[in-house]
Parts: C-alpha cells; structure tokens; sequence
C-alpha cells in the first residue's frame, strides 16, 4: 500500500521546524536571562559578558532575526538603534527627555509588527527590554540601564550585520 494514500501520511519535522524551535529556544533562554534582573542597569559585569560575547545573548538573537521567516530588514533594526542611542546620549544629561526617547520606541514596534516587518517575538523582546530600563528606580541606576542597553542594541545591531553580510 502506497504510504500517502488514506490521508495517514506524517511530514517529518524538517530543518524548518527545527529552525522555529531552536529560535523559541534562543527567545526564551534570553527572557530567563532578563528575569534574573530587576532593572536592566543591573546586569554586572559577568552578566555582561553573557549578553554581548560571540554566541551570546545579542549574536544568537541577531542570528534569530536574520534567519526568521519574516525577518526584520536592518532599516528596521536601524530604527531601534538610532532612537536608544539619542536616548543613550539624553540620559547623560536629562533622565527625562531620555525616557520620553524611549517612549517613542513602543509606537515603532507596534507599527513594524502590524505591518510584518519584523517578527513579533523581537517585539516581545524589546518591550520587555524597555521595561526593565524603566523600571529603574533610582537615578545611577537608570543611567546604567541607560548604558546596557546602549551596549545591547549596538552589539544587536553589529552581530545582526555580520549574518546580513556587511
């Protein structure tokens, strides 16, 4: 009997499907990451390391958007980078004006989301990301969160390049 007859025929899980679940489990293992902290500003130095070294945190997201099936083009990326480094360059002088920069990145995410062009798991992220740089309370703490994640987006952005080719 021919297998494809009678409807009883099972695809295998292809490189596709495993590619979705290795990309879960680069979003997930980065979200446990960011629960350890209650504020991004606290991530150590170790924990540093852990966020922006070669097949780290930033490398294995970066690989993630440029592999994913709706993938977020660097125009895009380039976005989110230019807004948190103008909110990077604020903070040092105006916590403020820095967190009213910030704000302004929730309404880019939401648009490049309705308009599929990026993945909705990087939204996800970056609100994520966000919240912890806001949920610092104190003034030295906010600027440091200000500057880890100057530090993230930068390495994002590098390592995002590296796999689009230059």
């Amino acid at each position: 009997m021919n297998r494809y007859q009678g409807g009883n025929f099972r695809r295998r899980p292809g490189s596709q499907q495993r590619r979705r679940e290795q990309n879960n489990g680069v979003i997930e293992d980065f979200k446990r990451f960011l629960q350890n902290f209650n504020c991004f500003g606290d991530i150590a130095e170790e924990n540093l390391r852990e966020l922006l070294k070669p097949q780290g945190y930033a490398d294995r997201l970066a690989e993630f958007l440029k592999n994913h099936t709706r993938g977020i083009k660097s125009t895009q990326l380039r976005k989110f980078f230019n807004e948190i480094k103008s909110a990077t360059q604020k903070a040092k002088t105006n916590l403020s004006d820095a967190k009213a920069t910030l704000w302004r990145i929730y309404p880019i995410i939401a648009y490049s989301e309705a308009r599929y062009l990026m993945p909705g798991e990087f939204g996800d992220i970056m609100r994520l990301v966000l919240e912890k740089v806001e949920s610092c309370s104190e003034e030295e703490r906010l600027k440091k969160s200000f500057e880890r994640l100057n530090d993230f987006i930068t390495a994002l952005y590098a390592y995002f390049r590296k796999y689009a080719g230059g």
